[in-house]
């Protein structure tokens, strides 16, 4: 989220800089190959593949959904027009994870789409924050199918974290959000609500549609 707001600034290049060359160092524990051989072989009850990594939320951790897509987003902000070598690789690996990942009918949760033989049911805030992260990427099933189930989810969604961002992603692919807009001013409670972050995203959601939204990447 750093690089993503000195992104947006257009300042501190230097910053910046040093933001996205320790993201392209960080990746999730399963890149490693003790660890990878460990869920190839013995620990298969998360269905996934290893080699397809991201991010994690903290170092020596394994590779989660809203990290990695939040770091694809940087590094894509951060080289729009000359993603080569460690860059491209990264953010084509990060894609990966995330296809990867997703939850059998489509969305994501935070972690893996099937565990211990089960079909894990996706998660409002990570399917949108999925989605803004491959909105510069080929159209596929994967995206249809995850949009058209974000889209019927946000209009029931009580939670103003969920649907605060389930508008900037639906905004993001060109989808109307008026009325959903009109409902998050309904659900929070500016004066009740103590979650800085919470706040930060309702107003990036009231404002995506008057100004830029700033999760669009160019493609």
């Amino acid at each position: 989220m750093a690089l993503l707001t000195l992104n947006a600034l257009g300042m501190f290049q230097c910053a910046a800089t040093r933001a996205a060359d320790w993201l392209l160092d960080a990746k999730g524990r399963e890149a490693n190959w003790p660890w990878n051989w460990k869920f190839r072989t013995t620990d298969t009850h998360v269905r996934f593949d290893p080699d397809k990594f991201g991010w994690p939320w903290e170092p020596g951790t394994c590779s989660w959904v809203v990290p990695t897509a939040f770091a694809l987003l940087a590094l894509k902000q951060s080289s729009p027009c000359c993603r080569k070598g460690k860059i491209a690789n990264r953010i084509q690996r990060g894609i990966e994870m995330l296809q990867d990942r997703a939850c059998p009918k489509g969305g994501w949760n935070a972690g893996n789409g099937v565990v211990y033989g089960t079909r894990m049911p996706p998660h409002i805030d990570a399917t949108a924050i999925a989605l803004l992260a491959l909105r510069s990427e080929p159209w596929n099933r994967l995206i249809s199918r995850s949009l058209r189930w974000l889209e019927y989810q946000a209009g029931s969604c009580p939670a103003a974290w969920s649907l605060a961002w389930s508008i900037l992603a639906l905004d993001a692919y060109d989808l109307p959000v008026l009325a959903l807009q009109q409902r998050l001013l309904t659900v929070v409670e500016p004066h009740e609500t103590c979650d800085a972050a919470t706040l930060a995203v309702v107003a990036l959601a009231l404002d995506c549609t008057v100004a830029s939204n700033p999760f669009e990447v160019v493609a």
